[in-house]
Parts: structure tokens; sequence; C-alpha cells
């Protein structure tokens, strides 16, 4: 049951008004299996900034495949200091994520921008993906925005002029609440500023975005992952290659349940207004800047400047404490606490006693000076969709893909044992001697080898 109340879900809810939709996401198992299929503590030496960072674009690749239908898709590729996160995510509920070895330091030295955010949607009926690019600039976006600023920098805050709504997330003080370092911590190693520009310069919307993980490397500790120096203790973790396939299921089965114990949540939300009018969109904005300004906050380190603590601690440590991220969330953002408590109903997440959500989040909405936004969820029409890591690879797919591979690629797989990966999954394959000549015959002919009985998954 507690596997089933805290599986992994988009939620999309409409306001009653229809003004409003709110989607949410959970994708706490997703990271717990990113993490173990690619060996990620070892690979990226267990740097637990990035691998929140990981959470918070696998939550918002999902988020926006929520909005799309059945095998429609999202491919989101984000280039961040230490590597390339590439995810896809499916309308009814597939995902699977991987990394690249290229970062952001490669791209400036090329004079590229870095932090580029690509995103392809892959739609029915259209024989080519809808892709943009965009980059996020922290500096714009902390600019003041127009009637702040002079006039003149009203174009480089990229306001929106249809719905007046700055795209600046400036609030007067926040200089002096949140450190400048909180801000680029935030920017470096959470999705959600640059979801946030994705969203204004691509889709054109006036949102307000919250993606939070949290790796906690305690845990990590507590079941043998890290060293006592916070390095990856790689013989926890290593897959024995001498073990059958049931030993190997079981350790995995061990590595996943000790990893989501250490990932209380990862989860994101998106409130986005449908044609609302300006009225609308300029409070959706507020709540966005403020909820911002506050996650931002969650990233200042101790004696690092802060002269106040976020207002969202206490509602992480309530949702990590009860499971209830859904129902906690979206109160928040909605301030109706009954129907955040249907919603999470109907999203089958667990859930609390509205009265005792209520008490934990109006402090925090009083705190935000967003207490009289509060907007009737229409939890009735709420629409749930599970998550899971999968992939469609199969031996056939990568024999095909190793038909043109260089030869030097080839050499390196009959070192290893003849064992080839998926990419996206980490599943390996062992290829047999007829399967090589296989493969090599068809490298002679340049043609993609035949299916044969020995092609097995």
């Amino acid at each position: 049951m507690h596997a089933f109340r805290t599986r992994d879900i988009t939620l999309r809810v409409p306001s009653k008004d229809k003004l409003l939709r709110f989607s949410f996401c959970s994708a706490r198992h997703l990271l717990a299996e990113t993490i173990r299929r690619h060996d990620l503590l070892r690979s990226t030496r267990a740097h637990v900034g990035f691998l929140q960072l990981l959470g918070t674009q696998i939550t918002f690749a999902n988020l926006l495949a929520s909005a799309l239908e059945g095998e429609e898709r999202v491919e989101a590729r984000f280039t961040a200091e230490e590597a390339t996160i590439l995810t896809e995510a499916l309308a009814l509920g597939e995902c699977r994520c991987y990394l690249r070895p290229e970062y952001n330091a490669q791209l400036a030295e090329c004079g590229l921008p870095t932090f580029p955010l690509r995103v392809n949607r892959i739609l029915y009926r259209q024989e080519k993906p809808f892709s943009s690019v965009v980059h996020a600039d922290l500096a714009e976006l902390l600019q003041p925005p127009c009637g702040v600023a002079s006039n003149s920098a009203a174009a480089a805050t990229g306001a929106n002029e249809a719905s007046d709504a700055p795209f600046s997330l400036y609030l007067p003080g926040t200089e002096r609440r949140v450190p400048l370092e909180a801000w680029k911590s935030f920017f470096s190693y959470n999705s959600s500023l640059h979801a946030y520009n994705y969203l204004r310069r691509s889709d054109g919307s006036v949102p307000a975005v919250w993606l939070q993980s949290r790796v906690d490397a305690a845990r990590l500790m507590d079941h043998g992952f890290l060293n006592a120096d916070g390095t990856a203790a790689a013989a926890a973790w290593q897959r024995g290659e001498a073990c059958s396939d049931e030993d190997e299921e079981k350790k995995a089965q061990d590595i996943r349940r000790a990893l989501l114990h250490a990932i209380p949540f990862s989860f994101g939300v998106v409130v986005t207004p449908l044609a609302a009018g300006v009225a609308v969109d300029q409070r959706v904005n507020q709540l966005n800047r403020v909820v911002m300004e506050s996650a931002a906050l969650l990233s200042a380190s101790p004696g690092g400047g802060a002269t106040v603590t976020s207002a969202l601690q206490p509602l992480l440590d309530r949702c990590a404490e009860k499971h209830t991220a859904c129902q906690h969330i979206l109160s928040l953002v909605s301030g109706d606490h009954d129907g955040a408590y249907q919603a999470a109903v109907a999203a089958r997440q667990y859930n609390d006693d509205p009265a005792q959500v209520a008490a934990v989040v109006d402090p925090i909405r009083r705190a935000l000076g967003v207490q009289d936004f509060v907007v009737p969820l229409a939890a009735a029409e709420a629409a749930r969709t599970g998550l899971d890591f999968f992939c469609r690879c199969s031996k056939q797919n990568v024999l095909e893909s190793l038909v043109s591979a260089p030869p030097r690629a080839l050499e390196s797989l009959k070192g290893s044992g003849n064992t080839v990966h998926c990419s996206f999954c980490g599943r390996r394959y062992k290829l047999a001697g007829a399967e090589w000549q296989e493969l090599e015959m068809a490298r002679s002919a340049s043609t993609p080898p035949q299916r044969s009985q020995s092609l097995t998954e």
C-alpha cells in the first residue's frame, strides 16, 4: 500500500472557473531509478546538488508531457555545470533519462551561451517535432522590472505586453533577504528558474513554477553508499558480473529501496493561466515571484549572509515526514485546502486532514503575502497518470545501431566481455559469438542484421 500511495504521478486539476490549470508531478521513484541504473553516485562523485538538479529536470519533462496525449512525448536536453541531462517523457507515463559528458565550460570555451534548455515536442499528425531552445540569464531574471527601474530597462526585463506581467522575478529588498550566492546555487542546481524561463519565452504563458528535490547525504551514508568523506562507496553498488539474474534483481531492489529512503521527495508544480486576463496573470506572477524567492533561499548556505530562513522549510519537512507533497503543495499554491485534499484522494496519494494541512500552509501563505490568492479547485475533474521508468530498447535495436559504429567502439565492446548497454536505461545485452558474426557481416554489407532466434532480450 505504501508503494501505491507514493507512486510517481502527474496530476492536472483545473480551477472551478476554468481560468487556471494546476499541474503537479511527483518523480521520486524516477530519480532513484535513474541514479541506480546509471550508477550516478559513482559517476557524479556523489554530487548531491547535481542529483537534486537531475530530479527537478526529470520532474519538469514529465510536467510538460502531461499536457500531451497518448504516445506524444517530450524530449528535454539541459546542459549544466557537470553534464548534460537528456530526458524523454511520454504523456502515457513512460520516462527514461541519462547523462552525456557535455557541460557548460565546453560551451563557454566556444563562445556559446551556457545552461541551454532544448525541448522537442513530438506530436500526432506532425511530421517534425516542435522544437525550441532557450538560455536563462540569472542577471536578467533578477533585474528590477519596469516601474522599479528606469523605463529603458523595460525591454531588457522581457515584460509580456499582453499581460503586463513582468518577466523579472525581482521583489523589493530581495537582494537583502536572499544572498546572491543562494540565487546562483538555485540557478545551477534546481530547474525552476530554467523551467520558468522556458514557459515564458517558448509557450508565452505567465506561470507560477516550483520544482524541488531532496537527496539526503546522511541517509546515503547510513545505507553504505557514501564513505565518511562523502565520496561514493563503490562496493555497495557495483554490479556483480558473476551474479545470477535472481541475485542481480535482488540487489537492484535493495539499492532501489535504499535510494528511495534517501530521497524523501522530488516534485514540481506549475500554475498556468488559461486566457484568464491581465488581473489573474498578475496575481499568478506575484505568486511565482514570492515562491521562487523563498525556494532560492533554501539554497543559502549556513552563515552565507541570509537574514531570514525560507518560509517553505516547514512545508518541505512535513512533506518528507508524511509523504503528502501532492496535497500540501496544491494547498500552498491554490489556498483551497478541501480541494487539495480531494485532488490528493483522486490521485491516490497519501493525504491528511485539511485542517491540519491548513495549520501548516496558512502561516506560510501569510509570510509570502499570498493569503488572499484563493482558487477553488475542480478536484472531480482531476486527471491522473502513473509514471514509470521505461525504455523500449531491444537487442535488435542495439545491434542495428552498432552497424555504423566506428571500429574502435566495437573493439572496446569486445574488451568488455562482449557486453553493450543502452544509453537511456543502462540495460546490458550480452552478444553471443553468432551475433558478432552476423554483426560483422552486416557491417561489411552496410545493412542492418536480420532478426534471428538468438536475438532475445
